[in-house]
């Protein structure tokens, strides 16, 4: 089932120099590209070139942010295979106006920290024409300030927290709905959709749990709703959630809303079994649409609701092209909006430059462009948000994410 609205609308210590430098180079994924300029560089990176390129075919080099190792790794895995089979593409038809196309990743994470060190490496190599990053919303919102101040123009196609537009960033774009349009819809699907009246939440104590938090729960009670439970827990750190699951059953809800990232969302479907809250409802945030959301959650992922940013099983040709190639590369389908909102950035910016952007003048460009690709419309709003995009109810069913569709 398609659901869709239109948008309404750092930290980083002060140490010596050379430990700074050892931080920015230890931050930095080194399997992508080297971290010299493209005249001298040697590089591993998706679609280089081996030996230094003439002045007239100097390659287009991107910075990528995304968190490839830790509890979020996941995400870093989608992200950087939906470039990477981008630029591969583009590579393969001429590059972009001439030129081949060069990805240097960078690992932050999903910690603000690291993102910031991430955010400062790129900015300090001008040969970084623009970034596609980052995944995780406190991410964006540390890195934010630093590329604005420096000019560098970063599109995030995944931090969906409201304040990531709100800041006054002129570099700062985002290609995907904002947890204002998503929290919403949540609401919608337990309340309208599903009849639910009682409802309880289990939320992440980060910026896109809080994000979500803030504008699911208003729509509930704008609908008639009841918030009759609300328990958070620390992100990357809390595995038990006997004791919030515990609370939450004793307010007999009808419904558990999990606004989590899949490596909580996961465990704690698991946890509810033996919580008795194994027969409500429940209903998960885009960031639990992961294969290691049904790994983790075993019996307990069965039968959950997603609200999510892309449908695998939307007959759309572009999106079933995707799949396709998606599948041939990988083995498997991509069922997080990762993978295919990390695929059209390489193709967004391509389109700004051959519109004539350079470094500078990308920002103004953007907001001069309509992208058609496999998520649908992606144009940019004075405070570069994405105008509207369409989301999707999906549903695990024998094991597997599959498209919702309503009884009746």
């Amino acid at each position: 089932m398609k659901m869709s609205s239109k948008n309404n609308s750092s930290f980083v210590s002060k140490i010596g120099l050379i430990g700074l430098c050892l931080l920015l180079l230890a931050s930095c994924s080194p399997a992508a590209t080297s971290t010299t300029a493209p005249e001298a560089q040697t590089t591993t990176s998706v679609g280089a070139e081996t030996s230094a390129p003439e002045a007239s075919t100097e390659p287009i080099v991107f910075g990528a942010a995304a968190p490839m190792t830790g509890d979020a790794a996941e995400y870093g895995t989608q992200f950087k295979r939906g470039i990477s089979l981008a630029v591969d593409e583009i590579n393969k038809a001429g590059g972009i106006a001439g030129r081949q196309v060069q990805i240097e990743f960078c690992d932050d994470q999903c910690d603000p920290t690291q993102a910031s060190l991430c955010a400062q490496k790129f900015t300090s190599e001008p040969y970084i024409f623009a970034v596609i990053g980052h995944v995780c919303s406190s991410c964006t919102l540390a890195a934010g300030p630093i590329y604005d101040e420096a000019g560098l123009t970063v599109m995030t196609v995944s931090s969906t927290n409201p304040e990531v537009t709100k800041k006054g960033w002129t570099h700062v774009f985002r290609t995907i709905a904002n947890d204002g349009m998503q929290g919403p819809l949540i609401a919608e699907l337990a309340i309208k959709t599903l009849g639910k009246s009682r409802v309880a939440i289990m939320y992440a104590s980060n910026d896109y749990g809080k994000g979500l938090e803030m504008t699911t729960v208003p729509a509930i009670e704008s609908l008639g709703g009841t918030v009759v439970a609300e328990e958070t827990f620390a992100p990357g750190v809390d595995k038990d959630f006997s004791a919030q699951l515990t609370k939450i059953a004793a307010a007999n809800p009808d419904v558990l809303i999990l606004l989590t990232d899949y490596s909580e969302g996961g465990l704690i479907a698991k946890q509810r079994m033996s919580a008795g809250l194994d027969k409500i409802a429940v209903i998960a945030s885009g960031g639990n649409t992961h294969q290691k959301f049904i790994d983790l959650g075993g019996e307990g992922a069965e039968g959950v609701f997603f609200l999510n940013y892309f449908d695998p099983e939307n007959p759309d040709p572009l999106v079933q092209d995707f799949v396709k190639k998606y599948e041939a590369l990988y083995n498997e389908k991509p069922t997080t909006e990762i993978a295919p909102y990390s695929y059209e950035g390489p193709f967004i910016y391509k389109m700004a430059i051959e519109a004539g952007a350079t470094k500078e003048t990308l920002p103004d460009v953007l907001h001069t462009i309509k992208y058609t690709g496999l998520t649908g419309e992606t144009q940019f709003g004075p405070d570069g948000d994405v105008l509207s995009k369409g989301q999707f109810v999906l549903i695990i069913k024998d094991g597997k994410f599959t498209s919702y569709v309503p009884e009746g």
